[in-house]
């Protein structure tokens, strides 16, 4: 079986976070991501999972797809206030919180991280599950949690996007165009999403108890916040795109990506917002 030293590296700043693909801008926008579900949850942990850890002294937590490792962070403060002493672990492609390199759905994991958490939580992975196929990620959680530990998994509904103007002579077609192409992208890339709004159908089915799903509305006090987040998630996108000088006859240049990027922030800047309306919240215990 696979050991930590095979798969799972020491984090370091100065090298994973590197221009273009992780930089300070790509962190930035994970601290705001992470503020607006905040803002709809209103918890870190869910009361469900609270309560079943509620006379714990010690947690051991993983967070998978951990990114820049915000979420860990606030829980640290926040279990430390309440006297808990938490490990916790941050994983990762890309004192008491260590973030680590680890592509969590690669088999086999590392023999001394089976079954060795409490608590897993999972945010934002809806763009690697691929023709709604979540038994990879499924199956990662169930094997790193102990017996009784809980996985709590957050999504934006990335099936639904909203373009709204505030009158209708502001435009807000740029957007509307931006939203399209990223729609058929994934389609064309194997991304369904259906899977969204039956999370907790899907946990039940691999075994998990005690599942609860929610799916609060976005608050609209927030909606120019997700509009800056996915202007952030557009602009790194212009990689993903040929030089018209390679490729002349591409449906979609650099170039022509930046055009209708600067565009969509005009609109922005009239008071055009973007959003997903609701965030999905899941949480299912593994059985004692």
């Amino acid at each position: 079986m696979a050991t930590a030293s095979d798969q799972a590296q020491q984090y370091d700043a100065s090298t994973y976070w590197v221009a273009p693909a992780r930089n300070f801008r790509t962190s930035a926008r994970l601290h705001l991501q992470h503020l607006l579900f905040q803002n709809t949850l209103g918890y870190l942990l869910n009361p469900h999972v609270q309560s079943s850890f509620a006379s714990s002294k010690e947690l051991k937590v993983a967070d998978l797809g951990c990114g820049n490792g915000v979420w860990l962070n606030d829980l640290d403060r926040e279990l430390s206030s309440k006297g808990i002493s938490a490990k916790l672990d941050g994983y990762d492609v890309n004192p008491s919180v260590t973030l680590k390199k680890l592509d969590v759905l690669a088999r086999p994991l590392p023999e001394e991280m089976i079954g060795a958490y409490d608590i897993v939580h999972v945010r934002a992975f809806v763009s690697i599950i691929v023709n709604s196929d979540v038994t990879p990620l499924l199956s990662t959680a169930l094997a790193l949690l102990k017996p009784g530990g809980w996985l709590q998994w957050e999504e934006s509904r990335a099936d639904t996007y909203f373009v709204d103007s505030p009158f209708p002579e502001v435009s807000k077609s740029a957007c509307q165009t931006i939203v399209q192409i990223l729609k058929a992208g994934g389609e064309a890339r194997g991304s369904s999403f259906e899977f969204l709004g039956e999370l907790d159908r899907h946990l039940k089915e691999h075994g998990f108890d005690d599942v609860h799903m929610e799916a609060p509305d976005t608050r609209k006090q927030d909606y120019k916040a997700w509009t800056e987040d996915y202007l952030m998630v557009w602009e790194e996108l212009s990689g993903y795109f040929p030089p018209k000088a390679q490729q002349p006859q591409s449906p979609m240049t650099r170039e022509s990506w930046l055009e209708l990027f600067a565009k969509a922030v005009g609109e922005t800047e009239q008071g055009v917002v973007v959003h997903q309306g609701k965030i999905m919240a899941v949480v299912g215990q593994k059985a004692p």
